[in-house]
């Protein structure tokens, strides 16, 4: 039964269809923090392989390495449980962008350019800002020099399985715009509650058997 809970965790991290459309060949770790409603922190790591369309995700989850690859010319996600020889094929699940249940309008808030630069990692990147109704305030450093991103999902590690913390919508004002968050980081006034950092990204090519089923 344990092993099964697995697969919901993994629909819910890559909910919108594609993490990344890009040229871009390489990998792309991130380093992922947040605090729970409890007050406790939880951080976690994620590795994304790039190649032709195709990405690959690795992580661990509940104690278990777990790789998922994403095929959005197929719309097609294949999970891979190494430790227990096992693979599922399952269709990428789609999403909406949040709505307000009162007018039942988009929800999904304004992306604003503050014109600040700054180079992260050798990328240069650019400072936006996303703030919600709750007065948080989003701070997101993107490049348009890795690809588009498509986003985690509303339940994924920047959502509330990553400590209930960042508003949601900010995934997908990045779509179709071309550009990759490097950092994002949201304050609750003075106080940061989460933070998604890129922490390596190596260009390189990569194995075609790396996004097939061993």
């Amino acid at each position: 039964m344990k092993k099964l809970l697995i697969v919901p965790l993994i629909c819910a991290l890559l909910a919108p269809a594609g993490l990344f459309a890009t040229d871009f060949e390489g990998t792309v770790t991130m380093k992922i923090s947040g605090r729970n409603p409890a007050g406790g922190g939880a951080e976690s790591s994620m590795n994304f392989s790039l190649k032709g369309g195709l990405t690959r995700l690795d992580m661990d989850a509940q104690g278990m390495s777990v790789g998922v690859i994403m095929d959005p010319a197929k719309q097609q996600m294949t999970m891979l449980m190494t430790q227990q020889r096992m693979y599922m094929v399952r269709p990428i699940p789609m999403a909406n962008p949040p709505a307000d249940a009162a007018t039942g309008k988009s929800a999904v808030p304004a992306l604003e350019n503050t014109g600040t630069t700054a180079t992260i990692l050798g990328y240069e990147c650019v400072k936006y800002l996303v703030k919600d109704d709750k007065g948080r305030t989003t701070e997101l450093w993107l490049t348009d020099r890795i690809g588009a991103f498509g986003g985690f999902g509303g339940g994924g590690p920047m959502g509330r399985r990553g400590g209930g913390s960042v508003p949601p919508g900010w995934e997908e004002l990045l779509k179709g715009k071309g550009l990759f968050p490097m950092r994002v980081v949201t304050l609750d006034g003075d106080n940061e509650i989460s933070r998604m950092e890129v922490t390596a990204v190596e260009k390189k090519s990569l194995p075609d058997s790396l996004f097939t089923v061993p």
